[in-house]
């Protein structure tokens, strides 16, 4: 079965590109969404998305504060360790103070690997902004043209747009097996598939993907009927474990706006036109992150994700120490609850299961079945 292949690949995220490494493949991790992995695809190398690790951190914390975040000090625990010394290089954007921080720390500690930076504006927004955020773009090209030796053609680079574009696609349509009535997928099968991908090929999700949607075709998710939909916004959510926990609780995920979910994957790239430019606007244009401004795209994103999979609430999950998804939690939170619409906050650093998590989760589906809300 295609989940149980989901669930071996996320056993252990890096075997496969420490095997692409042994084969002589270049491996490029991606630190944030904001990497173009187009352009890494289209240069001959696979883009490998570091989503952290929820081990204990020591190494890093002689060079990183605990308020930097679990995400920022398990990427660059993992660096210290070793555990990603077979990747060729890795990429990082100026996201965070303390991602942005991890490309100084990298080159000062972990000389011996390529980092790349994408120094993109906070404000997406504006022509000098726009021009900004285009010349980073363009500059992290020419590097990987520098480190492979060889020009990014046009024609590598429409293939490579279509293998992404292809990806989106079948992300949605099983984004909309998800929201149906009644749902056709199960949210842990939906997350594991997500998760999978970042650390497969695109071309080997993509078969995956297409197998998934072809033996979910018809069927409905089992015992569903009454678990109270709910949507999740955050950044990020790695922690397996939480969607088992949220479905003994009584309800299940029916629609998400994660950073690791539908925002990565939501917009398309233009296939027509000059392929670079179209990267370039593709990642301009595309739903924003916490970290970035404006923020209406990611409110209007959020809103429709709700209407389409008719979420009964919403859960907030929240990195903890993060300054830049705390600001946005009580605007989101006022609308929606203008909207009859109730929401949880719940600060994670990367795990999420325990009794307090648990005790909140019950006690708001509790209040979303009585509609006992403010």
């Amino acid at each position: 079965m295609v989940q149980t292949e989901f669930a071996r690949i996320l056993a252990d995220p890096l075997e496969l590109s420490r095997q692409w490494s042994r084969e002589g493949r270049k491996v490029i991790g991606c630190l944030d969404s904001y990497i173009p992995e187009e352009f890494i695809h289209a240069a001959g190398m696979i883009p490998l998305r570091i989503l952290g690790s929820t081990g204990n951190v020591t190494l890093a914390d002689s060079y990183l504060p605990v308020f930097a975040g679990k995400l920022a000090r398990s990427i660059l625990e993992q660096g210290l360790r070793g555990d990603l010394v077979h990747l060729a290089g890795v990429a990082v954007s100026n996201s965070s103070d303390a991602v942005r921080m991890l490309y100084d720390l990298w080159g000062r500690h972990i000389p011996q690997q390529r980092a790349f930076l994408i120094d993109v504006p906070a404000i997406l927004e504006g022509e000098t902004n726009h021009r900004v955020f285009r010349q980073a773009m363009l500059d992290f090209k020419d590097e990987l043209e520098k480190f492979t030796g060889k020009t990014l053609e046009s024609a590598a680079l429409r293939r490579s747009i279509a293998v992404f574009n292809e990806n989106r696609k079948l992300l949605k349509e099983m984004a909309s097996l998800l929201s149906a009535s009644p749902p056709r997928l199960s949210a842990e099968t939906y997350l594991d598939a997500i998760l999978s991908g970042f650390v497969l090929t695109k071309e080997q999700h993509n078969d995956l993907l297409r197998q998934l949607l072809e033996s979910s075709s018809g069927k409905t998710s089992e015992n569903t009927e009454k678990l109270v939909p709910l949507h999740v916004s955050g950044p990020i959510l790695v922690d397996r474990s939480f969607l088992p926990l949220v479905r003994k609780c009584g309800a299940t995920l029916a629609s998400e706006d994660l950073g690791t979910g539908s925002r990565y994957f939501w917009d398309e790239v233009d296939e027509v036109g000059d392929p670079v430019e179209a990267i370039v606007e593709r990642y301009w244009n595309k739903i924003t992150e916490s970290y970035k401004t404006p923020m209406e795209r990611r409110w209007l994103h959020l809103l429709n994700q709700i209407e389409r999979s008719r979420a009964a609430g919403v859960i907030f999950v929240i990195e903890k120490y993060s300054d830049e998804d705390q600001y946005d939690y009580p605007v989101w939170r006022d609308r929606l609850r203008s909207r009859g619409i109730p929401s949880l906050l719940l600060d994670s650093e990367l795990v999420l299961e325990s009794e307090q998590v648990r005790t909140r989760v019950q006690t708001f589906v509790e209040i979303v079945k009585g509609g006992a809300f403010s």
